[in-house]
């Protein structure tokens, strides 16, 4: 009883309530929805966890219910196609959509049971998409306000909005819960039509265009999903995702893992299939924020890491990672030539994506430890980066990071909330750094012939990621204009209670790192692996190595007391720097007195490099490399 009202609450109610949001017209019945909404996903995400693992088989009419379903999404899709005229999203349709009709009239439907099976790799994804989703979704509720008056709509597309946000929230989960295929590949189909209405959702050309984009590259990933449903059954006449995962790697078990990975590298928008995240920028910053911390993005690394430990020692779990790699090198890179901040964000999104999939190729313990460790952290550090990057952007009407230098002393608040993101993405003592120290430690005790190349990858990648993110943090902190006391601006509870309830989150997981390997990710990883770790004093241990957690917080606690009592004895304020020359106090801007006494106005302009990195002459090269290993991928299911 308790299984299927979980599963109920967390798969069907997201459904229900998005629809009422769709009906439902005032602001203030929307809200209370929407807050109703957010405490029912976060209270069942949190008994899932208290419950524990367990299977659940619905009755046999869900199984006709869900084909059904899916045979009217690919139809919408079809549509869709013929709609806005684009000959590649109708063909990509009807190769999902013909060879499911003649799967259907030749094996008929095929039962699995269990139907669910909700292990710890699923509560963790549910966690996730629950907390973090719903989160987004309240601070949605003020920003879309915002976003709409700043639009001058004379109509609110708020219903619109939060029928496939919160949808969303409940597709993710029945596809995390999914043991049955085809049940994964119809809630896989839907995140790709709340992915595709979301990104259009202003309904300008350019967001009409990137959200084609986006539709027909996640349509590639449902033709590799078909293929895997149909290897799957030739190969063991059922369906269920379990069984595949316990045989031998075969032949043509291979392959269809090859596809899923396919399918797994269009989602989370890895190398070549990176420019529909990369357009998806152009939604309103809920929808960024959502795609990029517990929805869509994550799908494609939850299907990697779900199948990683049936590709244990074979050249595809290698190949997939040499993917992975690949998109965290060059994207750390890219993100280096990028002004506008939604743009960094986004490759810094797929560098990350890309050193979890490379974390599931090594296919170690230590390495899936990483993977789950980068998978959670990840998750909070980006949704509060976006979520603050569009607090700024309706304040500063730009997103060009050189227009937010001293935004410390305008938006102290919001300023902070950016910079505690951009820290717990690539500092110590936060949980990010603490993944990709594991990665090290995984690759670095790696096969000795591929361990040089992936540490150069990594080394490279992660001064490139230390790199962006320090000039990023520099922008901000730079030359306040005033000498005056910096006050902190109000902002709206919904800005408030989501950003905050983040931003404790990170802070709080990151110093019980430990606890959380030992009650999650090494249960998670117990069936498949034999994880060689230990927490001596909740810090981290291996065999070569150790993050000591604790000490790195008390020395953090120590900087950050010395620096408030260094604040506190100059009297607390902000003054400017010193500009080569006098500083003209008076001046309405940063401007100093140098030569013969003149005056001159301060500008500043950080270093981008996209002379010689820009994406217009690299994006071509990397997209062929990439598609290069796309094709490895499948060649090595052979060997």
């Amino acid at each position: 009883m308790m299984e299927s009202l979980l599963v109920g609450l967390t798969v069907g109610f997201p459904a229900i309530a998005g629809l009422a949001s769709l009906a439902i017209k005032g602001r203030a019945a929307r809200r209370i929805l929407v807050s109703l909404t957010t405490l029912i996903l976060i209270a069942a995400s949190l008994l899932f966890l208290w419950r524990g693992q367990f299977t659940y088989t619905p009755e046999k009419i869900w199984d006709e219910t869900v084909i059904i379903l899916d045979f009217i999404l690919l139809f919408y899709f079809l549509y869709i196609g013929f709609k806005i005229r684009h000959p590649l999203v109708v063909l990509l349709t009807l190769l999902q959509l013909v060879p499911l009709a003649y799967f259907e009239f030749q094996a008929g439907m095929v039962h699995v049971e269990p139907t669910l099976i909700v292990d710890y790799l699923a509560i963790i994804m549910c966690l996730i998409i629950c907390i973090i989703g719903s989160l987004i979704c309240v601070y949605g509720l003020s920003y879309m306000d915002e976003h709409e008056e700043h639009l001058h709509l004379e109509r609110t597309r708020q219903p619109r909005f939060f029928l496939y946000m919160i949808l969303f929230l409940g597709a993710m989960n029945g596809l995390v819960f999914s043991n049955n295929l085809y049940w994964l590949y119809f809630f896989w189909e839907v995140t790709t039509l709340c992915c595709y209405q979301l990104i259009r959702h202003d309904e300008t050309p350019q967001a009409e265009r990137n959200a084609a984009l986006a539709l027909w590259m996640g349509l590639i990933g449902g033709v590799a999903f078909v293929a895997s449903i149909f290897l799957g059954y030739y190969q063991l006449g059922t369906l269920a995702l379990q069984e595949m995962l316990s045989l031998q790697p075969a032949f043509f078990m291979l392959l269809a893992f090859a596809c899923l990975a396919l399918a797994a590298f269009t989602k989370s928008a890895q190398v070549p299939f990176h420019s529909w995240l990369l357009g998806a920028m152009i939604a309103p910053t809920p929808v960024s924020a959502l795609l990029h911390s517990s929805t869509m993005v994550k799908a494609g690394v939850y299907l990697v890491l779900r199948i990683a430990p049936a590709l244990q020692a074979t050249p595809l779990s290698l190949a997939i990672g040499l993917v992975g790699g690949l998109s965290f090198l060059v994207t750390a890179v890219l993100a280096i030539t990028q002004r506008e901040s939604k743009r960094i964000l986004a490759y810094s999104t797929i560098g990350n994506l890309g050193l979890i999939i490379l974390c599931a190729g090594v296919n170690t313990p230590l390495a899936m430890v990483a993977a789950l460790l980068l998978l959670v952290f990840h998750a909070m550090s980006k949704a509060l980066l976006f979520l603050g990057a569009g607090i700024v952007e309706n304040r500063v009407y730009s997103r060009n990071i050189e227009d937010w230098e001293g935004l410390i002393a305008r938006f102290p608040l919001v300023s902070a909330i950016m910079l505690v993101g951009m820290a717990t993405m690539f500092l110590p003592p936060f949980g990010m750094l603490v993944g990709k120290w594991a990665t090290m430690e995984a690759v670095a005790a790696s096969p000795a012939e591929w361990a040089l190349t992936l540490i150069t990858i990594l080394a490279i990648g992660s001064t490139a990621t230390t790199f962006f993110w320090a000039k990023w943090m520099a922008h901000l902190l730079f030359h306040p204009p005033t000498p005056k006391g910096v006050k902190a601006e109000k902002l709206p509870a919904p800005y408030l209670a989501s950003t905050l309830t983040i931003t404790g989150l990170i802070i709080a997981l990151s110093v019980i790192a430990a606890i959380l390997v030992s009650m999650l990710v090494v249960p998670t990883l117990k069936p498949w692996y034999s994880v060689q770790l230990t927490l001596p004093m909740l810090n981290l241990s291996t065999a070569i190595g150790a993050f000591p957690v604790w000490p790195l917080f008390i020395a953090l606690a120590i900087a950050l007391l010395l620096a408030w009592m260094v604040s506190k004895a100059k009297g607390g304020i902000v003054k400017p720097p010193y500009l080569c020359g006098e500083n003209v106090p008076e001046a309405l801007e940063p401007a100093f007195r140098s030569t013969a006494d003149l005056e001159f106005p301060f500008e500043a302009s950080g270093m981008f490099f996209d002379r010689a990195l820009g994406e217009p002459r690299t994006n071509r090269y990397i997209t062929a490399v990439g598609i290069l290993l796309v094709l490895i991928v499948f060649a090595v299911t052979v060997m």
